[in-house]
């Protein structure tokens, strides 16, 4: 099934009630006193694919590796999270902890990011997206760079070295190459084998005339020409994201991710975008991963953590935000807040965590 006609579906099913006799009510109306527990009851929640979470006091790290990935690669998130608890064992800070765990899946041919980011439509483009917050409030992203192996580094070296917060394109793509950063294509036998997974299908998808998928090749706008063999797919796997919480108490999040394969060119998600793949405060960090403008539309990293500076647990705040999302689309969280972690998907999501 493609992105879209998934979308077509419905976001739940509701159970039908049959109207009392003879009682004012419609059956709408006893649904809905149902669940909120008028009559003493509450509707009973389906478990989500994946949820986990608890307290854990002292330095802690969780990363996840992208909505979509399946717990088989879970060994990847949890090597991270051990790399992000040795930085903050070495005495770094929340922010080196969470570039540490995200750096681990960037290097890691399995996740969508970095060395295993995905090939774009034209089988040659990769851009990539990265980001990084601190609690005290500090943030910088790189949005569509191209040619460097570790966007997460860039994006630190952009908080450090400029006034700025956020460089896209070429531009991006230059100022790395010219403080020192390795001017590489970051592509893998893996990113490979995914691109050509999802161009086998042409024949059996554009030759259809029962669906309503979006006609890339109308808006072709690469800088290379169009394989013959162009076709939209549903992509697995998804940005990879690190939340800290190192002895002070301080809080970080990072983000880096390879974007969909089918896309224009051009096109940058929720990941470096203020507020909306990840947020950092005093009382918490929250990262996100899944489809990257309905997190926009949603504002979704800051809406968590405002749930969690609220007094809601981190656990509870991304379990919530899962819910109430609209389940047609794909969306992974995890949080860390004071006294605790949360992490929460509405599809299969491989995750570490490691604290002490």
């Amino acid at each position: 099934m493609t992105s879209l006609e998934l979308a077509a579906s419905v976001d739940a099913q509701s159970r039908p009630v049959k109207p009392v006799p003879g009682h004012p009510l419609a059956a709408t109306a006893i649904v809905a006193l149902i669940a909120v527990g008028a009559w003493g009851a509450t509707a009973p929640r389906a478990p989500l694919p994946t949820l986990a979470g608890g307290k854990s006091a002292g330095p802690l790290a969780v990363v996840h590796g992208g909505v979509g990935s399946p717990p088989t690669v879970a060994d990847g998130p949890q090597a991270a999270a051990a790399a992000a608890l040795a930085a903050l064992a070495r005495g770094g800070s929340s922010l080196d902890a969470a570039i540490a765990g995200t750096v681990v899946l960037e290097n890691d041919p399995r996740f969508n990011a970095g060395t295993g980011a995905n090939i774009r439509l034209d089988g040659k483009t990769i851009q990539m997206d990265a980001s990084l917050m601190t609690g005290e409030g500090r943030f910088a992203a790189v949005g569509a760079i191209e040619r460097v192996k570790n966007p997460i580094l860039v994006a630190r070296a952009v908080m450090d070295s400029t006034p700025h917060l956020f460089l896209v394109g070429e531009g991006a793509t230059t100022f790395a190459h010219h403080i020192g950063f390795e001017d590489v294509v970051p592509t893998c036998p893996e990113a490979e084998a995914k691109y050509r997974a999802r161009m086998q299908r042409l024949n059996e998808l554009y030759a259809r005339t029962d669906t309503t998928v979006y006609d890339w090749r109308r808006y072709w706008n690469f800088p290379n020409p169009m394989p013959p063999d162009v076709i939209a797919w549903r992509k697995q796997g998804d940005t990879v994201g690190t939340v800290a919480r190192d002895s002070l108490g301080r809080f970080a999040a990072t983000l880096s991710t390879g974007g969909t394969s089918v896309t224009l060119y051009g096109r940058v998600g929720d990941v470096p975008v203020y507020g909306c793949g990840l947020y950092a405060g005093p009382a918490g960090a929250v990262a996100c991963t899944g489809e990257g403008e309905e997190i926009i539309k949603r504002f979704m990293a800051h809406s968590v953590y405002e749930r969690i500076a609220a007094g809601a647990s981190a656990r509870d705040a991304v379990e919530q935000a899962v819910r109430d999302f609209p389940q047609r689309f794909d969306l992974g969280l995890i949080a860390v807040d004071r006294n605790g972690w949360g992490v929460a998907a509405n599809r299969p999501m491989a995750y570490g965590m490691k604290g002490r």
